[in-house]
């Protein structure tokens, strides 16, 4: 009987430690993916097809600091040189690449990768990117200095765009032979936000434009303003891939802009464009939501930067 008295407080110990453990686990805040380590890379991995370089840039202001990672073709250039993708986001988007990706845009007209991403552990510096990927806000003729949205201040995708075209595009082009007239911007989410931006403010920083699920309704939709304002004939010849998640939303889950119509405003875009002589591809992908986004667009990116 003792016997069994000392089992059934081993037994009643163990499952109470369990029901504890469950409990704290289950009380534990699901980690955001921005927050997430990064582990190895396909850059910290040895590549037949790629070879890589990590450098840093701080900002004219020194508050941020960006890694700036290159994967240059082992194939030589081409005559006239390489394509070139920019990727925003850049840790998430290396933390996203396999070397299958590479391999599969490697033997014809393979492109430089430019990842443009911050100097920290973990996917995204989310501070860092809210200022860098949001357009300028405008209210009553005045610009708004500080615009905020969910806590995070923005505006600073001016700044940004300067910074790629006089600090990145010449670190890129001094390391790899590039094609100036062959370079793509990719973005996702607020990435896709800034590629809408730089389309309609410079047009011709980029010979494409690829983005994933952008986030048009930051700011009760700021940037609908700067389309309005843009000159429609302004796009004609210019490649533009619109790529568009269309998997229900989890109804748990807030709408991130109700006072903006997202899928509405991206439609009106994709027409206007085409309607200005725009090259424009419009998919949609119904089996994927928001966040899975970022690695359909990724992917499809790379096969457009090796078209001709």
């Amino acid at each position: 009987m003792p016997r069994l008295t000392l089992f059934m407080k081993l037994f009643l110990f163990c499952l109470c430690g369990a029901q504890i453990a469950a409990q704290a686990q289950t009380a534990a805040p699901a980690q955001n993916w921005a927050d997430r380590p990064i582990g190895k890379t396909v850059a910290d991995m040895p590549s037949d097809v790629y070879r890589f370089e990590k450098h840093t840039i701080d900002s004219a202001d020194r508050a941020r600091r960006y890694r700036i990672e290159l994967s240059i073709p082992l194939t030589p250039a081409p005559e006239g040189g390489y394509s070139a993708l920019y990727m925003l986001d850049g840790n998430a988007a290396m933390d996203t690449l396999t070397e299958q990706d590479l391999a599969s845009i490697s033997h014809d007209n393979p492109p430089v990768l430019v990842a443009i991403g911050y100097d920290v552990p973990v996917r995204n510096d989310v501070v860092s990117r809210a200022y860098d990927y949001t357009p300028p806000v405008y209210e009553n003729g005045k610009l708004l200095v500080q615009p905020v949205v969910r806590g995070r201040i923005g505006g600073g995708a001016d700044v940004f765009l300067e910074f790629i075209n006089n600090q990145v595009k010449p670190l890129a082009r001094a390391r790899a032979s590039i094609d100036p007239k062959k370079e793509y911007l990719w973005g996702h989410s607020y990435g896709g936000l800034f590629v809408l931006h730089t389309l309609f403010t410079q047009p011709d920083a980029f010979a494409r434009y690829i983005m994933g699920d952008p986030s048009v309704w930051w700011h009760d939709g700021a940037v609908m303003r700067e389309w309005h304002a843009f000159e429609k004939g302004r796009a004609a010849g210019k490649r533009v891939a619109i790529l568009i998640g269309t998997k229900p939303r989890d109804p748990a889950r807030p709408a991130p802009g109700p006072s903006t119509d997202t899928r509405g405003a991206i439609e009106e875009i994709a027409k206007g464009l085409r309607q200005g002589e725009g090259q424009v591809s419009y998919e949609t992908f119904p089996q994927h939501g928001h966040g899975e986004m970022i690695r359909v667009s990724l992917e499809r990116a790379l096969q457009i930067a090796i078209e001709p």
